[in-house]
């Protein structure tokens, strides 16, 4: 059965799409800077990004049954959501160096502070959703 489409909401793992955006968006980006920097600045970026699809993706992966399963998915999305945090301040290096155009920074930070958000609504979520599970 389908929802009909006004009354669809943001699936619960559009995180994971958001975060491979995030990911191919900053990859594109790092290509067009200067080669000389690629070890510098676009690498670093790409990497960033990156990991940050990958934490995601692995925090994804754990259905917890006990305590301990739960705080090795928290502790997937809390290394995810550092990654966001990382790639904000090596965006900001190259915007500096580059001068990256207005308007594509604006819609690449944008992506940045979607899965930030979705990362931290998950976080606060899984707390109230697993915390009667058994220590593990």
């Amino acid at each position: 059965m389908s929802v009909p489409k006004g009354k669809r909401g943001q699936s619960s793992a559009e995180f994971l799409n958001a975060a491979r955006a995030l990911q191919l968006h900053s990859i594109k980006k790092c290509v067009g800077f200067p080669k000389r920097y690629t070890f510098y600045v676009s690498q670093q970026i790409a990497n960033c990004a990156t990991r940050v699809y990958e934490y995601a993706k692995l925090g994804n992966s754990i259905y917890p049954v006990n305590q301990h399963e739960v705080q090795m998915r928290r502790d997937y999305f809390l290394r995810a959501n550092a990654e966001v945090e990382n790639l904000v301040s090596q965006i900001e290096v190259a915007n500096e160096l580059f001068g990256i155009d207005p308007d594509a920074m604006k819609y690449w930070m944008n992506l940045v502070n979607q899965e930030g958000l979705m990362l931290k609504a998950i976080l606060q979520s899984d707390r109230k959703r697993y915390k009667n599970l058994p220590p593990g």
